[in-house]
């Protein structure tokens, strides 16, 4: 068996509901605990990329995969996925409320024909993979560093701007995205009907197309689309992500070189998630781990703007036991791992 096992969002439940999660997370603790010390990484999709055979640029050329994986020809462009957002402007700052899902047919042309009315002087060209999921192409390379708009919800948004030679421009340009789509008929009709409006464009995950190196995984499980997406583009097989260890095992999970994306696990409920976590994957991987030490496991944990990958081993005896009277608590073990 060689299994990677992604679980987004732990890091941030366990750095913000610490004692729940110490409550929940018992399982995956002892699954853990055996991880002389965590590689730290910038994220799991930065993970996922390397599993694929993908090369950081300046990012993790995420945009011309999702022009791949669209049918999309990424050319010579320089790419970055380009998100509808909700923007809330505070006195102080401005914070990224939501990445808006919810877009219909209509809504996202009315709104693309508008960028690429605006920005065809600049070269630039907006594209809807899908309704709620756009592309940027820009005719020369950009020298870019961004952030998932995951990593900064929730958050003021300036730390998490574009940085790079290239980052003044692109700012700018977000401003006058902002000021586009702010004072746009389809946003005042959105809230004229209470739902939220798109104020903004998040840009992230840029790249040029280059050929796929050979992957380190044969199959990817996932639910979310864009790990779902990525995969497809590298010619990896996907299939929906098993809800344990027991059903990866009963399809031909275990025979294959896999990597499994389960569901984010958050705040709001993410302490009956991690139970849940433990039951299904921690507790059975502990127990194939101790039945042959051979197998090879990483499980990744991510968070804002951060990954640990952990090599769980097999226990000893005597780890077993101290493991039943004095377990390790789950914030514990990240704090040695250099959470």
């Amino acid at each position: 068996m060689q299994l990677t096992l992604v679980v987004p969002g732990l890091l941030d439940l366990a750095e913000t509901h610490p004692a729940p999660a110490d409550a929940e997370g018992a399982a995956l603790a002892r699954l853990l605990a055996s991880t002389p010390r965590a590689a730290l990484h910038d994220g799991a999709i930065g993970v996922a990329c390397a599993a694929l055979g993908v090369a950081r640029q300046r990012d993790w050329p995420v945009a011309p995969l999702l022009a791949v994986a669209a049918n999309l020809d990424p050319g010579d462009a320089y790419w970055l996925l380009a998100e509808p957002v909700t923007l809330l402007v505070g006195q102080r700052d401005v914070q990224l409320a939501a990445v808006v899902d919810d877009l219909s047919a209509d809504e996202a042309a009315a709104l693309l024909a508008t960028l690429n009315s605006h920005f065809s002087g600049d070269g630039l060209r907006f594209i809807a993979a899908a309704q709620a999921r756009w592309l940027v192409a820009a005719p020369d390379v950009q020298q870019l560093t961004t952030h998932p708009a995951e990593d900064a919800l929730g958050a003021p948004i300036f730390p998490y701007l574009p940085a790079g030679p290239d980052a003044a421009r692109w700012r700018r340009w977000q401003s006058e995205m902002q000021m586009l789509l702010f004072a746009h008929p389809v946003t005042a009709e959105r809230e004229q009907q209470g739902r939220p409006p798109i104020n903004g464009v998040w840009v992230s995950g840029g790249g040029v197309g280059v050929p796929i190196e050979a992957t380190r995984i044969d199959s990817l499980y996932a639910d979310a689309a864009l790990p779902r997406d990525l995969a497809r583009a590298c010619g990896c097989e996907v299939a929906t992500a098993p809800p344990s260890l027991r059903e990866w095992h009963a399809g031909s999970g275990s025979k294959t070189r896999s990597l499994v994306w389960l569901q984010a696990i958050r705040a709001n409920g993410g302490e009956g998630a991690l139970a849940s976590l433990g039951r299904n994957w921690a507790d059975p991987l502990c127990a194939a781990l101790d039945a042959d030490p051979g197998l090879e496991l990483s499980v990744v944990l991510s968070g804002r703007g951060r990954a640990l990958s952990f090599k769980p081993r097999g226990r000893s005896l005597v780890a077993r036991w101290r493991d039943r009277f004095a377990p390790s608590a789950l914030s514990t073990v990240l704090a040695a791992s250099g959470r």
